[in-house]
């Protein structure tokens, strides 16, 4: 492997894998209920727990993405599975600065509506990283539109998003989010990309409904 597709398969790797550590660390502070200071949460005990749901959504992302056994390594690096603290300042990260950084980031309305943009902002953010990995390894759209479909699924759940029908909405707010930037003619790209992700986001979009 040259090192331009090397590059690249890291590249999107980590697109993935961002947001997949930020949904574990939404996930651990949400099934704490608020109960616990956020220095006492534990994200390897709520890894641990969900375990099997993480390494079905890893599996899932190494297939569609056709991903080497060496870049999927890179989830150790980053750690996010084990255990390290979890700050008010990195949930607003997630959330996309939903809430003003000042001491008051703390409370529990804070933290809650942290989490709530937190999970839709990241899952919305593994969704688009799953179908341009799909997209980019260019997989069929059949068998990738069910694999994303289950991560989808499985995310919201490690979330500790449980509505029902909480993978569609994940969906809508994609597709409104990002699919336009992509398919729309200003957007340059390349009518084999944009037949990828229009034919990925149908199926999908019959999958989550």
């Amino acid at each position: 492997m040259n090192d331009d597709i090397e590059k690249s398969e890291t590249s999107l790797a980590r697109e993935i894998f961002g947001p997949l550590g930020g949904i574990v660390e939404i996930g651990a502070v949400a099934n704490s209920d608020n109960k616990l200071p956020l220095n006492r949460v534990s994200v390897g005990n709520f890894a641990n727990r969900n375990e099997n749901d993480l390494n079905r959504i890893l599996h899932i992302t190494r297939t569609v993405g056709s991903f080497h056994e060496s870049t999927m390594t890179l989830v150790d690096e980053l750690g996010w599975h084990t255990d390290h603290e979890v700050t008010a300042p990195s949930l607003l990260l997630w959330s996309g600065g939903i809430e003003k950084y000042s001491p008051d980031i703390e409370t529990p309305d804070a933290v809650r509506r942290m989490l709530g943009a937190g999970g839709d902002l990241q899952l919305v953010r593994l969704i688009h990283a799953l179908v341009g990995a799909a997209v980019a390894s260019k997989q069929p759209a059949t068998l990738a539109s069910e694999l994303i479909a289950e991560a989808i699924q499985r995310a919201c759940t490690v979330a500790g998003i449980r509505e029902s029908g909480a993978d569609r909405t994940a969906f809508r707010m994609w597709r409104v989010a990002h699919l336009p930037a992509v398919l729309m003619p200003s957007s340059g790209s390349s009518e084999a990309v944009r037949t990828g992700y229009r034919s990925l986001a149908h199926a999908i979009e019959r999958l989550v409904s």
